[in-house]
């Protein structure tokens, strides 16, 4: 069967009102959603934690649902579509990421009570640690915050057929203005509802995807495969390792980099500890865990296949690997099949699913950045540690919105921007500073707040220094400054070099110094 001819990304337009509609029901029904839900959640556990009460698959679900992003959707089956081996790596990496979160979820769960500022101050009470993994929380959250948006109000207007930066911003603040309307009325509550029927409706869409994509290709994965590497950028090579990053040491560094980042950091992002903490005990975020991370696993396989659909219907030009181009490969395949199969259906569907990815995602990293400044700074400003639980659930109500709105109007500012580079500074931040400072509080009783605090700084700094002065931010077409050459750090992701760095810092700083004596749920595990 022949593939269908190659529809251009921007082709649609208010004629085929299909995607549109879509778009508005399904944010009508969001918000009516997050209404319903946020009549449910009133008090701080909720807010936090969702009452510590979420079963094993619901958790598992929306567990599933906080570790696939927008931009987990696109740049994966992007990468895919550019490089078959290097994509189905990093696809690999994200499904394995949940196998870290594995190892400590149980832990994890039962200490501290609700952020990252909780667990690792459990032993020590010092409010030092809070500051740091306040720091931490905020280096991760915003710049991922950022990012989904700025990709999915991109990845509307251009579904729709909005097309130019104006629609696009447009789209972004729409988006945005939902995400903090979810935020703020539901709490992880409502949050852990929105993200199990996002769960639902993304696995919906991309079967369907998978489906119409080997219904053309005859139902023959040789064909497909054979397709994907006729039409790739590289023919003759599209399935050798290194052809997004490079055959040489540094590109094969590079590649390693971004798996060992991938892996370690996915796990720990502040939003993904906050989900961990809604188990009901420690057993079922294991639970939860494990059946998440079949979930995660069944979704990069649909990712790769979709990836090589992109690739075998493609254009066959190489874009950079920071082009934007290379994230738009699967919206160009979902406007290419829709255009020849079911009217709007597919591109309806897929406008749905990017933007419950979207919603849910963001609402998950402002509801971590609100609760590291409320439960982290704010609560403890009194003598005994706490303020009154109402005035803290009042200062969320606050909190959630101011960073919503701050990372909106960053998002505006930056759709003509490559912003690929704050994706990758956020992931290896979590991977430098917040998994060694975990590591170490859950599982080493030699353990000190030095240790901790040290290790949060220095992953945080060594990233941000690296990153800067890497490949991803200068000296190439696609990058932040294209007309500028400052990269002394051969890498675009640093995590092989400050996620070393991270752990070094906290066992140095701990040996130089003495443990105080624990004060809270007792001597941490032991390997």
């Amino acid at each position: 069967m022949t593939p269908p001819a190659s529809v251009p990304l921007g082709a649609g337009t208010f004629a085929d009102a299909a995607p549109l509609t879509a778009f508005l029901l399904v944010i009508s029904l969001t918000l009516l959603l997050c209404l319903l839900l946020g009549a449910n959640s009133h008090g701080i556990e909720d807010m936090y934690a969702s009452g510590h009460s979420v079963r094993p698959w619901t958790n598992a679900l929306a567990l599933t649902g906080d570790s696939i992003s927008v931009i987990t959707l696109l740049s994966t089956t992007g990468l895919v579509a550019l490089a078959a081996y290097d994509g189905t790596i990093l696809a690999a990496a994200t499904a394995g990421a949940l196998g870290f979160l594995l190892v400590l979820a149980r832990p994890l769960r039962d200490a501290g009570r609700f952020t990252l500022g909780d667990t690792l101050d459990a032993r020590f009470a010092d409010r030092g640690i809070r500051v740091a993994a306040t720091a931490a929380t905020l280096c991760v959250c915003l710049p991922l915050a950022v990012v989904q948006l700025t990709a999915a109000g991109r990845a509307t207007a251009a579904l729709v057929g909005m097309e130019g930066t104006a629609w696009a911003q447009w789209c972004t603040i729409f988006i945005g203005a939902m995400t903090v309307c979810a935020a703020t009325l539901t709490g992880m509550r409502g949050n852990t509802v929105l993200q199990a029927v996002k769960t639902a409706v993304l696995f919906l869409c991309m079967g369907l995807l998978v489906v119409v994509l080997m219904a053309w290709t005859g139902w023959s994965p040789d064909r497909l495969l054979a397709d994907a590497a006729e039409h790739s950028p590289v023919p003759g090579g599209y399935y050798a390792p290194g052809v997004a990053y490079g055959t040489d040491l540094a590109g094969r560094l590079d590649l390693v980099s971004l798996q060992l980042t991938v892996l370690l950091g996915a796990a720990v992002v502040p939003h993904m500890i906050m989900r961990v903490k809604t188990a009901d005990s420690g057993a079922s975020a294991r639970r939860s865990v494990v059946h998440a991370i079949g979930m995660v696993g069944v979704f990069c396989v649909l990712a790769v296949i979709l990836g090589l659909g992109a690739s075998a219907f493609g254009d066959g030009q190489r874009h950079g690997r920071f082009d934007p181009q290379s994230a738009a490969s699967l919206l160009q395949l979902v406007k290419t099949l829709g255009a020849h199969w079911g009217g709007g259906l597919l591109v309806a569907a897929t406008v749905s699913a990017v933007f419950l990815t979207s919603l849910t995602v963001v609402a998950a990293l402002t509801l971590s950045a609100g609760a590291a400044l409320v439960n982290d700074i704010y609560a403890q400003r009194s003598r005994s540690g706490r303020v009154a639980k109402g005035r803290e659930v009042r200062a969320m109500r606050w909190a959630i919105p101011a960073v919503g709105v701050g990372a909106v109007a960053l998002s505006i500012g930056a759709q003509n921007w490559n912003i690929d580079f704050l994706a990758q500074f956020a992931v290896s931040a979590a991977a430098s500073a917040i998994a060694p400072a975990l590591v170490f509080a859950l599982f080493w009783s030699r353990c000190t707040r030095a240790g901790i605090v040290w290790s949060i700084y220095t992953g945080l700094g060594t990233t941000a220094v690296l990153q800067f002065f890497g490949t991803a931010v200068s000296g190439a077409p696609g990058t932040l400054f294209p007309s500028a050459d400052f990269n002394w750090f051969p890498l675009g992701t640093t995590g092989l070099v400050s996620i070393p760095a991270g752990f070094t810092a906290g066992w140095v700083a701990s040996r130089l110094t003495s443990a105080a004596p624990t004060q809270g749920r007792g001597a941490p595990a032991q390997w």
